[in-house]
């Protein structure tokens, strides 16, 4: 290569290093989430999984160093803590796969704009980078929930404020729909069963109620309904009840019959990032001769009851009413469908209305166009969260309306305080027809992100007051992690649950670089080197790299 030749590259090489700098230094500046305290948004070290029973794909989380409980030890395998299975979470699955051998990858890459908040107020949901008040060398991730001069209290799930030092009404925060969407939490997918239990008799999720006319296709995973006779004039459901298969059911289903008959069961805060068992826990199991215990559900202790339902609605008649229906303690939120005028309606029968009785029918907001038209299908989602019902078809929002527990709030909501759950909250969702021909598919429920009002530093008063200066240099903020049973924030920091403003970094805006995704051999690439147990030649190793691999395209998005 000629003198000038190389020249030019040398520079192009300082060049790019001093653009690299600059970008890092005045615009944007690359992390590494290093722990999974803020999944499903974010993953730290996980593994990526897909279910051998049903299909469904799910991240676990790993532990990786420096973490007290890390599978990985001076580059060793540490032979109790490595993760033996990881526990499908859907729920009508629940099948804990092995994966001894499986790859640990690193977690998220992200971009964090380092000077928005030069330019404008920090919003309520930002994902924000911050020096941890506590260890101010150390960088955390976490989502701000509390503004300054804010009172914040938890409240089954829910973030709730009000202005400081004030009386004025407790106020739950709303999280926008497209904000929601990227955050909640599957709870059931049709469109994966677990068919081995289903050969067993193992009920489905979906089904219509007794004397109903709903059909259902197994394969095609849809249902279908053509109202004939009396059944034109009655209302006909299609309904979800929550069953959840235990390990038992599991060891029944490789040749026994069931031990028992499943019970429908509430939907509780279970996090799938986190189903994960370790070696020891495994063994504890074998030696006692007992199924795999699964401890993530005792811990899960917490009943969520904001839902939300997505399908796809194929109406085949001009004729007759869809609803749309999820349960909330003594509410039972629909969304009506007219399939002659093409209008919408959100109601709810009256609480003081007998068990069956669907005279008296609350509305909620005003009529709306449904925008479902005959003969072709269409997406729908119908949403219960944070006391706001929201109807959208084919991704755009139809109706938006808010619940209040002021007085004078046009829509009341439930008070948490009262909200009781009932037996219709092991079956909280459900499609029906009154006089409607349609066929239904793609059914999928997902649950809200549940913050627990976690306390362990012992806290005498569990409101969290948030400074407003004049000139904001005191200004303090809330921050959560996404994932409330395994985050390190505001609720358990010992000198101070706030983060002061000097200590915000920036605001977390794409991940950039999800992990790489191997392929060939079964989708698990081809080990270029591994971790071992040491002292133990023959167990199971564990990748530390694999080819050849693929840019994972569909996580490389924005930072909700």
């Amino acid at each position: 290569m000629r003198e000038e030749n190389w020249r030019e590259t040398a520079e192009s090489v300082v060049i790019a290093f001093i653009l690299a700098f600059l970008f890092r230094t005045f615009e944007a500046e690359a992390f590494v989430i290093p722990t999974g305290s803020m999944a499903p948004t974010l993953y730290g070290a996980h593994r990526d999984i897909t279910c051998e029973q049903c299909g469904h794909r799910f991240a676990v989380g790993a532990s990786t160093p420096p973490a007290h409980d890390s599978e990985l030890r001076n580059g060793w395998i540490d032979h109790d803590r490595r993760m033996h299975s990881a526990v499908c979470p859907n729920a009508a699955c629940q099948f804990a796969n092995n994966v001894l051998d499986r790859e640990i990858f690193a977690g998220d890459r992200i971009l964090v704009n380092k000077f928005p908040y030069d330019h404008r107020e920090p919003s309520r949901w930002d994902v924000v980078v911050f020096k941890c008040p506590e260890t101010a060398k150390t960088n955390y991730i976490k989502r701000l929930v509390g503004l300054p001069g804010e009172e914040i209290q938890i409240r089954r799930g829910d973030v709730w404020y009000r202005r400081l030092d004030t009386d004025s009404p407790w106020q739950i925060a709303r999280k926008p729909i497209e904000k929601q969407n990227q955050i909640q939490i599957l709870v059931h997918d049709n469109d994966h069963p677990a068919r081995a239990l289903l050969q067993r008799g193992w009920p489905e999720s979906w089904g219509g109620l007794p004397g109903t006319q709903w059909e259902e296709d197994a394969i095609r995973r849809s249902f279908r309904i053509d109202p004939t006779g009396e059944g034109r004039q009655r209302l006909q459901w299609l309904r979800y009840s929550h069953y959840l298969p235990r390990p038992q059911d599991w060891m029944a289903s490789d040749g026994g019959p069931l031990p028992q008959q499943p019970q429908p069961q509430l939907i509780h805060d279970v996090y799938g990032y986190n189903m994960r068992i370790t070696s020891d826990q495994a063994e504890a199991s074998q030696r006692r001769r007992e199924p795999l215990s699964l401890g993530f559900r005792e811990l899960a202790s917490n009943w969520v009851s904001d839902l939300s339902l997505s399908c796809e609605l194929h109406p085949e008649g001009d004729e007759g009413e869809i609803l749309l229906e999820i349960v909330e303690g003594q509410r039972r939120y629909r969304c009506r469908f007219n399939l002659g005028t093409g209008r919408g309606q959100l109601e709810h029968p009256s609480e003081m209305s007998p068990t069956g009785d669907e005279s008296d029918l609350v509305l909620v907001g005003a009529p709306f166009e449904s925008g479902l038209s005959v003969g072709r299908p269409h997406s729908v989602q119908f949403t219960n969260f944070d006391n706001r019902l929201v109807v959208l078809v084919d991704g755009s929002v139809k109706q938006s309306v808010d619940l209040d527990l002021t007085p004078e709030a046009p829509h009341p909501a439930l008070s948490p305080d009262d909200l009781r759950d009932g037996l219709l909250d092991r079956s909280p969702v459900g499609i029906g027809s009154q006089g409607a021909a349609l066929r239904v598919a793609q059914l999928r429920i997902h649950r809200d992100i549940y913050y627990t009002e976690d306390n362990a530093q012992g806290r005498a008063d569990p409101l969290f007051r948030l400074v407003d200066s004049e000139d904001n240099s005191r200004d303090e903020f809330l921050m959560l992690g996404d994932n409330s049973p395994r985050s390190h924030d505001s609720r358990l920091w010992r000198d101070s649950h706030a983060v002061p403003r000097q200590l915000l970094i920036g605001k977390a805006f794409c991940i950039y670089w999800p992990h790489a995704m191997p392929f060939l051999n079964g989708g698990r690439g081809f080990p270029v080197s591994s971790y071992r147990e040491q002292g133990d030649a023959k167990a199971a190793t564990i990748p530390r790299f694999s080819l050849p691999f693929l840019p994972q395209l569909g996580r490389m998005k924005r930072i909700w």
